[in-house]
């Protein structure tokens, strides 16, 4: 009988602002209780411990993993730093939920892919996206080929202001736009080709590619990291023969569709008949959420639930390390392109 989720034994690795915002509350919203919390500095890791819940604070988070017997670590550090405690955590024993990104390339994503099939765990990267309602949805009348006809491309958008002015093409990449990245992948399958350009100029970020996938699906990306975007813009419109959907910042779904004319409506062509249908969809805007909405809409706490579901059921999760180091090729050859362009 699999354990029930607030019996298992977890740990935190972090206490940064992210986690404080996103992932402690998402795992209390999952109903998950955690065991130890472990950061840099032993003081603020048991106030952290206190904060949340946990029985134990450490300063070290080897310390926590050789003292506390955990099944599961979530693991949310400075970027450099997360694959190689995601490692230390596998050859403990314990299977790993950690933030994006999981390693700064490709080879450092299926070095630690190997560690964790070296030793029988599993890792779940958190790339929140695909667990976000917006998006599921999307994926859900994507792939009712009857209804919505082949998938023949997309069009996204990625646009915010920047968190700093060090920003890179490269950090502006694998710390934000990753997760779209992540996401078309999840949605379309793996890329065979890349085009595109950037017209970045110091921390002011703007890229744009055009992708073509395995399956057929071609699209474009655009990628924006600059003050005119001062509110965050996320847009995805995927076209099918037969409809189109598209979810705009996460919040609001349309989706259409132009049903064939049955015999017998007394015409050939839809636009002689009630032919089309377009739906629309939006977030409740409710203060019965109790400020929680945004975990929920982003998929913070989707994400969550689905990594403490292939801990307490023993199966794999659908951003896994192996699936992540696919990820990151993809961004290495975006980067590779854009330079080149």
């Amino acid at each position: 009988m699999a354990p029930r989720i607030e019996d298992l034994r977890l740990g935190f690795v972090g206490h940064g602002r992210h986690a404080r915002a996103n992932l402690y509350p998402a795992l209390h919203l999952a109903g998950a209780r955690l065991t130890s919390i472990a950061t840099r500095h032993e003081s603020a890791a048991r106030t952290a411990a206190a904060l949340h819940g946990a029985e134990h604070g450490h300063g070290d988070h080897r310390r926590m993993l050789a003292q506390d017997a955990l099944d599961a670590v979530f693991v949310s550090v400075a970027p450099e730093d997360q694959a190689a405690v995601t490692e230390d955590c596998l050859r403990a024993g314990a299977h790993v939920f950690v933030e994006k990104p999981l390693g700064l390339n490709e080879e450092e994503a299926r070095r630690v892919a190997a560690t964790a099939e070296r030793y029988d765990r599993q890792v779940m990267v958190g790339f929140m996206k695909r667990h976000a309602p917006a998006y599921r949805k999307v994926a859900e009348l994507i792939a009712d080929e009857e209804t919505f006809g082949r998938v023949l491309s997309f069009n996204g958008l990625f646009a915010f202001s920047p968190w700093t002015d060090t920003l890179r093409d490269d950090t502006y990449l694998l710390f934000g736009a990753v997760h779209v990245v992540d996401l078309v992948r999840g949605l379309f399958g793996e890329v065979t080709d890349v085009t595109g350009f950037s017209n970045s100029r110091g921390a002011d970020i703007s890229m744009t590619l055009t992708l073509r996938f395995g399956s057929g699906v071609i699209g474009n990306l655009t990628f924006a990291g600059v003050p005119a975007w001062s509110r965050e813009q996320e847009e995805l419109t995927v076209t099918g023969q037969h409809g189109f959907v598209r979810a705009e910042n996460l919040t609001t779904l349309t989706h259409h569709h132009t049903r064939p004319t049955a015999a017998g409506d007394g015409g050939t062509e839809p636009w002689q008949t009630l032919g089309e249908e377009t739906v629309t969809t939006r977030s409740v805007n409710s203060p019965a959420s109790g400020g929680h909405q945004d975990l929920y809409l982003r998929g913070f706490v989707g994400e969550v639930r689905h990594f403490l579901d292939t801990v307490r059921l023993g199966t794999a999760p659908v951003t896994s390390a192996a699936d992540n180091a696919a990820t990151m090729a993809l961004c290495d050859t975006v980067l590779r392109t854009v330079r080149r362009g």
